[in-house]
This record gives C-alpha cells, structure tokens and sequence, in this order.
C-alpha cells in the first residue's frame, strides 16, 4: 500500500471516528444530570407557564417525578412536546412581536438538547456571529463594526431578514443540523420540537415553518440556519457582522456593497428560503448617513449612541416608573426599581460617545424623582422641614403647589433634595456608569 493510500485510509478513520462520536447522542439528552442541569437554566430563566398552566414553582414541587417522567418518555421515543401557547409583545416600530411560550417540561427538554448539541455547533460556528452564543456579546459585535469603520470599510450594507424566525424551512434546518449530527433520535426530536404547533385563541395550527422565538432551542437552530451564510462570507473576505437575524457586512466601495448585497439576496432568497426586507435594507455611506446596529446608532464621524427609539423607549419605561400621581416611598422606589432599569440600560448604551447625553439624563431623572417626593410629602411644611434641614435659614419659607411639575425645578426643591440627597438615597448615575465604563476618558 502506498503512502498516499495510507494517509487517505487515515483521513477516513479519523473521519468515521469524529461521526461515531455524534451517532449517539439522546442518551446524554435524556441522562438525568443533564436535565437536572437543564431545569435550573430554565429556573434562572422564569418565564410564564405554557398551555398547561404549569409554573416552574409547580413544576419543582414535584421535581423528581416530572424529570423521571420526561426521562422515561424520551428513553422510549413516546415523548410529544404540547403545543407552544402563542403571546404577543409589542416591537419599537408599533407592530407586534409572536412568541411562542412552550410548557415548563418542554424547556427542560429543550435546554437538555441544547446543552448537548450547542458545544457541537460552537466547534463549527463562525467568528462574525455574535447573536445568543456563549463568551460572546452585542457589545463584541458593535466594537468589531467600530474597527471595520476605522479600517475604511465606510460603505455599510444594512440588511434586514423579514420575520426571519417565522419563516425557517424546516426540511432545510433539520437537513443542516443533519449534516452534523447523524443520530436519527435527536433529528427526530428537533423535528417534534419544530412541529409542537401553535395554540393561539383556543384554536390549533402546525406551521410547516419558522422555530417558536420564546422556545429554549429557537436561538440554537436559528444561528444553525444561518451558518452557511457566515461560511460564504468569511471564505469570500466580507465584513460580515451578525447577531441572529440582524446583520450589516462593511464594504470599502459603493458598487463593491452593491456586488455583496446582491450575492447575499441570492443565497438568502433563492437558497435558503429566506426573505431580505426591502424597505430595511440599503447600502449606507457611513461617513455621511447613520445607520442603527442593535439599538445603538452609528452616525458620520464614527460616532456611536443610542437610536430615537431606543431614546423614547428608555424615557417612557422611566416616565411609568417615576409616575407623578402616586404617593411611594422615594428610596424604595429608587432601590426596587428604577436602578436595575438604570444599570442595565446604562451598561448596554454606556459603551458608546454618550457622555454628556448621560449626564444630561441624570438630570431629568432627579427632576422627575424630585416631583415624585414633592407630590409624595402632599403638604408644603414637610418641604419647609426638608429645607431647615439642609441649613435654609431665612425666616420666609416660600408657598409652592406640591402637584405642579415646574415646581420640581424650583430653587427650593433643589435645595431640600440636593444632587447629594440622591447619592444618599443610593440613585444609580449613568454617568457614573459611563465613566465605570470608560477610565481613560474619566
């Protein structure tokens, strides 16, 4: 035998090996650390009950049996997944999102195949995909946009994949994943997962495609349906930025992004199923226009803050939480909630340009929380005290409508609920967090 012949025999031994490894895979599914492993991931998660009502506090009320249960069924390939119940969440533009609530038991079985084939697909996946994937970040995905900009990449096609989870072929996604994972069991029970259907208004339906958003799994699968597309990219040296369905690929010429952007419709449409929307997607000079990447805008100079949206969508949640008409205890209401609200829109936004865009925020917040006390004390002595407190000393002590917003902005609210006051009480600043964020800048 020849060398050649033996290296070749050597690839294929190797190559059987490597499938060997994923021809069984349901039993590390089904093992029962795996899905005790997965019902805590689901527990940290919450979420509401699905069709059955079940809530995951039921649900561990009774633990052992529930996962003997799924085990058992699983084991014997009886195992039906209900039914997702279908909810509607509102989107920034108006229209309404779909999810698809599975039960608790089928998210403990989603999660237990998540864990079993997500390392897998890790192995495989591309370094442009940042979308639900483990060590991996929106913030990662709008640095690396930030560094093409810098490199000159300044022609950005900005796409957008039209209800992309509504509409994945599910022949096609079970072919892909079958690519990998050749274990009949676990093709079978992504295909069940697939076909669970829907209960929406007491009525049923099964879709012949898309994966529930709101099921454990849909992330996993999505990024799996997109894997080809990140391939050709990268073999192809684009720019190629995603995070899920959402993705821009950075070009250094006009009719280069033009070139892309109808290569990528090509494959998207015609060999992938897939729909690119054609009001969403252009090609953006980005040195000239804006364009808006998970929330955060990119404008000319490379600059990056917040969108509008995200902007009216933050001073609304912050509007409902600091309502005027109600009578609350400022402190607790600052501790309970408005700071994780503050910390986490702060911590997403504050990588960007938003310093002084912060700084001002603080300042509306305390003026809103500064009403919310004035209405709170109802009678303008309780302000008079708030003020001899704080050092006020002038025998005329003023008469001011407690109701009134421009009251918030008075000298003497100010002096009796100081920028001080609000450190004592323990409100979180964004500018606190931008700074935290950003020590070179200070």
């Amino acid at each position: 035998m020849g060398k050649q012949e033996q290296d070749n025999d050597s690839r294929e031994g190797v190559k059987k090996q490597e499938e060997r490894k994923w021809y069984s895979l349901i039993d590390k599914i089904w093992a029962k650390p795996n899905l005790e492993d997965a019902f805590k991931e689901v527990k940290r998660n919450r979420g509401a009950a699905g069709i059955d009502q079940m809530t995951v506090k039921a649900f561990e009320s009774k633990l052992e049996h529930h996962l003997e249960v799924l085990q058992q069924t699983l084991r014997s390939k009886t195992y039906r997944p209900k039914p997702v119940r279908r909810v509607y969440i509102p989107k920034a533009d108006g229209t309404q999102r779909p999810l698809g609530i599975p039960t608790v038991g089928d998210r403990v079985v989603q999660a237990a195949a998540k864990r079993i084939l997500e390392p897998i697909f890790e192995a495989k996946f591309m370094d442009c995909s940042y979308g639900f994937r483990p060590g991996r970040s929106a913030h990662m995905a709008l640095e690396k946009i930030r560094q093409d900009l810098e490199n000159g990449f300044r022609y950005v096609i900005d796409a957008d994949l039209k209800s992309y989870f509504d509409t994945i072929p599910h022949e096609m996604l079970v072919g892909i994943v079958k690519e990998t994972v050749v274990d009949g069991s676990v093709l079978e029970l992504i295909g069940k997962f697939l076909k669970a259907g829907v209960l929406e208004g007491g009525s049923f339906h099964i879709n012949g495609q898309g994966t529930p958003q709101g099921g454990v799994i849909s992330p996993l699968l999505a990024n799996i349906y997109l894997h080809p597309l990140d391939q050709v990219m990268t073999e192809r040296g684009h720019r190629l930025t995603r995070y899920a369905d959402d993705f821009v690929i950075c070009c250094k010429t006009q009719k280069g992004a033009e070139r892309v952007l109808k290569s990528v419709t090509g494959i998207l449409e015609r060999e992938m199923g897939l729909r690119i929307h054609p009001e969403k997607t252009r090609i953006v000079n980005s040195k000239r226009e804006s364009f808006v990447f998970l929330g955060h805008e990119f404008k000319p100079g490379k600059r990056m803050t917040p969108s509008a949206r995200a902007m009216t969508k933050f001073k609304e949640r912050v509007k409902e939480i600091t309502k005027r008409n109600r009578t609350v205890d400022v402190q607790r209401l600052v501790k309970k909630e408005l700071n994780p609200y503050l910390r986490g829109w702060g911590r997403y936004y504050g990588t960007g340009d938003v310093r002084n865009r912060f700084r001002d925020l603080d300042a509306w917040i305390r003026r809103r929380l500064r009403a919310v006390q004035l209405r709170s004390w109802k009678k303008v002595r309780k302000l008079h005290r708030a003020m001899r407190k704080r050092g006020w000393d002038n025998k005329e002590l003023p008469g001011l409508r407690m109701t009134a917003w421009r009251s918030s902005h008075s000298t003497y609210a100010q002096y009796a609920m100081p920028n001080s006051w609000f450190e004592e009480i323990g409100l979180s600043s964004l500018l606190a967090i931008y700074k935290e964020l950003h020590p070179q800048r200070g």
